[in-house]
């Protein structure tokens, strides 16, 4: 086996203009850790942000990019949760060394085996957006909302939120920009659509919440935004922030914490699997194997090669709502 592998490196946080394609050296494993053969890796919005330097992590630089991908286990460390996933097809997260590479390494507690009927290409979006909407899903539940609040509603959380809520029995009111995204929602069986770009968005919203009993909302944009969701919903609401899309400032109307009993919240999935019991996590397992590639699909709109990584991160960044953009290693 060769020594070095070909890699779109972060030579410096400086956006997409620090990305290199070169040649590193294939990442060495012990323990928990496994060595994945990668077939596609995903750009999501929290590489954007770790690509500026703005994400929870940073990793030594030069550093793979990427988090998140499929591949096939080649090599295992000497635990027993690592060897049991040799030679398997795994769906994995590596926040710490990168999937953007023909070879990454990850914990083996980050892995999923993935079932046959899911292909590569929804292997590679099979943890962070399904996960993050189940977590959603299960949070709304313990907080006894009715409903559900989701800005960025058309993104491909967004989408996955809308089918799973449509499932769990819990609506989800999904908060768009553009009526096309509206449209996609509603093609997708969303009901319950608020454009922050109508003139009377605010009133519609506050109207919605109240009917349907939402007193939680996912908010992945931030800045001004924030604050008027945050006052649209019942007394006593907690709006989680998990995104940045509007930007590092969220603004909010201190009256609905003093006074109206709201509160806001981070939420990072990160930090959420590791508050769930080993019990917790088997059972979220089980059911994302259930849903992901058959109930949930993620929709996929372009792949590129890791020469193209550069072209990739443009087109996802300009593009977001259109699916997924996926780079392939082989």
């Amino acid at each position: 086996m060769a020594q070095t592998m070909k890699a779109a490196l972060i030579k410096t946080y400086s956006g997409v203009s620090g990305i290199e394609i070169g040649e590193t050296p294939i990442p060495e494993i012990s323990g928990n850790e496994v060595l994945i053969k990668v077939h596609a890796a995903s750009i999501n919005p929290a590489d954007l942000l770790f690509l500026s330097g703005n994400y929870g992590i940073k990793r030594a630089l030069p550093s793979v990019g990427g988090m998140e991908g499929c591949g096939t286990v080649i090599a295992t460390g000497n635990s027993l949760v690592a060897r049991m996933l040799k030679g398997k097809r795994v769906a994995f997260v590596s926040e710490i060394y990168g999937s953007w590479s023909e070879y990454t390494k990850a914990s083996a507690m980050t892995c999923m085996v993935l079932p046959d009927h899911v292909s590569d290409e929804q292997g590679a979006v099979f943890f962070v957006n399904p996960a993050s909407a189940m977590a959603m899903v299960k949070i709304a539940k313990q907080h006894k909302s009715k409903a559900v609040v989701q800005t960025a509603g058309a993104s491909a959380l967004g989408r996955i939120l809308v089918k799973l809520g449509k499932a769990e029995g819990i609506p989800v009111i999904s908060i768009v920009r553009k009526e096309e995204h509206a449209q996609l929602l509603r093609d997708l069986g969303g009901q319950h659509i608020v454009n922050s770009t109508a003139p009377a968005f605010e009133d519609e919203l506050k109207r919605m919440t109240h009917a349907l009993g939402a007193t939680v909302c996912f908010d992945a944009v931030g800045g001004d935004l924030t604050g008027t969701v945050l006052s649209a919903l019942p007394d006593g609401s907690t709006l989680f922030q998990y995104g940045l899309l509007g930007g590092n400032t969220t603004t909010i109307n201190a009256d609905d914490l003093v006074f109206r009993q709201k509160r806001i919240t981070g939420f990072w999935a990160s930090d959420w699997v590791k508050t769930q019991s080993i019990f917790e996590l088997l059972s979220l397992q089980g059911s994302m194997k259930k849903s992901v590639g058959s109930q949930i699909q993620t929709e996929i709109s372009q792949t590129y090669s890791l020469s193209q990584t550069a072209d990739a991160v443009r087109q996802y960044a300009a593009n977001m709502t259109s699916g997924k953009v996926l780079l392939l290693p082989v």
